[in-house]
């Protein structure tokens, strides 16, 4: 008698555990489209036998418990790609817009406007009129539309880090925001797991994880107990089990494009600490880099331009005299290199009459020599005076102006086209990353039937074992 209900236990506790893996196999089979689910896998294992005078007899099955199917490794890497992904995607957008702005495809941009310029000045040099009027308006008209070229092209990239700008300032409170749920979910996962896995909990916290790390380099820890720890890649901490710390702005006061810029504050309790220089990775790091290194970077390359251009053509033209017989600057002169291209201006007597233009050495109408002087810029190389140089001796290459511009634009465009690529590379390697962890943690449809299946025989079996005692337990007292 006590066997047969002995045997009716272990059918029970066969069909119990073919219930859990039936449940579980629905639960994987539910979650098929869900972002970050893993898949999960009942544990088995057999129950303590039972001492017997013949030995120790089997008691059945028990559930020892549920876990999920992931890579450790493969989430790691999902968090250090995406994060570089994030930068990456950030300073690529960045520099396209540059590259597409300095970009002379329509024969308005800045190196097309230097070259009407001095093709002006040739004109200027070879008219037969006298006084040549037409071709003094002529010069003044092209130097005016290279100096609103050049302020148009200094404010649309300082409009383009005020943007950034914007984005770095609308990134944090995203940064706060996942930062406090990785904690809320710490707090929760240690009181689930008190009594079991807490896989789902895991499965949010780490979406929320790989979204957190694009947006900003972090580095993640977990202790015995489940609790994780997140924290910047200079090793601040923004989560500690179920404490977080937050990340703030405060105007830049010392910035030299806009005081109203933002810098990175780090929040621990009453203590402030500036990370700006510290965030290398991520969204967050990406718009940094381009806020304050890639834009500021082009703008200084406009001055540079702008100053050299005044700089030269002042020299040469203050060698000779206009109609009127006064001798003066061509540009006001800029007094650094650092925002001259916002600054550049026509020297009032030139933007007031042309016939100041100092074409001649002498005031006589037919005296072009100085015009020639002018118009020899063009192919005239001089050392480049770059920011920080003046009063001091020039510290850059020896072109010619036309040339330093040309460079200026294969280099921008050099670094889109390369950033462009690391982008590209990262993205792949994600899709590549995100498929390895499809493989091992992902919902296969046909592997979770077949699964069901399996689990379907196995209960028909334990149910089959249930009717067969239930049989004998009826024939036993029938013979009674």
């Amino acid at each position: 008698m006590a066997g047969l209900f002995g045997v009716l236990d272990v059918a029970r506790r066969g069909l119990a555990a073919t219930s859990v893996g039936v449940r579980t196999t629905g639960h994987n089979i539910a979650n098929v489209n869900t972002p970050g689910y893993s898949r999960q896998r009942v544990q088995l294992e057999a129950s303590l036998p039972l001492p017997t005078g013949e030995g120790p007899l089997g008691t059945g099955v028990e559930v020892a418990g549920v876990t999920r199917i992931t890579d450790a490794f493969v989430q790691g890497q999902l968090l250090r790609h995406g994060s570089l992904a994030g930068s990456s995607d950030a300073q690529a957008g960045a520099l396209s817009q540059v590259e597409e702005l300095l970009a002379d495809r329509d024969g308005t941009g800045l190196s097309s406007m230097l070259s009407k310029l001095y093709d002006s000045f040739s004109d200027l040099a070879t008219a037969t009129t006298a006084g040549a009027p037409t071709e003094r308006v002529a010069v003044r008209t092209a130097a005016q539309s290279l100096v609103d070229t050049l302020h148009g092209l200094d404010q649309q990239l300082r409009d383009q880090m005020s943007s950034l700008n914007r984005e770095v300032e609308g990134t944090i409170p995203e940064v706060n925001r996942l930062s406090g749920e990785i904690r809320d979910l710490n707090l929760e996962i240690a009181r689930s797991e008190v009594n079991a896995p807490a896989n789902d909990l895991r499965d949010r916290r780490d979406e929320a994880l790989k979204e957190l790390a694009g947006l900003v380099d972090i580095r993640t820890f977990e202790d015995e107990r489940g609790n994780l720890s997140v924290t910047l890649s200079n090793g601040l901490p923004l989560v500690e089990g179920g404490f977080q710390r937050l990340l703030s702005t405060t105007p830049d006061t010392a910035n030299a494009f806009d005081v109203g810029f933002s810098r990175i504050q780090y929040q621990s309790g009453t203590a402030v600490s500036d990370v700006t220089d510290q965030i290398g990775g991520g969204k967050l790091g990406g718009l940094l880099r381009a806020r304050d290194t890639l834009l500021p970077g082009a703008i200084r390359s406009l001055d540079t331009v702008a100053y050299n251009l005044a700089t030269s053509v002042n020299a040469v033209h203050g060698a000779g005299v206009g109609l009127n017989g006064a001798s003066g600057d061509f540009f006001v002169q800029p007094a650094a290199v650092e925002d001259a291209a916002r600054t550049l201006a026509l020297d009032p007597a030139i933007a007031a009459d042309p016939s100041a233009i100092a074409a001649g050495l002498t005031a006589t109408a037919s005296d072009n020599r100085n015009a020639l002087a002018l118009a020899a810029l063009r192919d005239t190389a001089a050392p480049i005076s770059l920011p920080g140089d003046p009063p001091g001796p020039p510290s850059g290459p020896t072109r010619t102006l036309l040339e330093h511009v040309s460079t200026v634009i294969a280099d921008v465009g050099s670094q889109s086209r390369a950033m462009s690529a690391a982008r590209d590379q990262q993205d792949r390697l994600l899709e590549t990353l995100e498929n390895r962890r499809d493989e091992v943690s992902g919902v296969s449809l046909d592997e979770e039937v077949t699964h069901l299946v399996e689990l379907q025989a196995a209960f028909k079996a334990n149910s089959r074992v249930v009717s067969v005692v239930d049989h004998l337990l009826d024939d036993l007292l029938n013979n009674l």
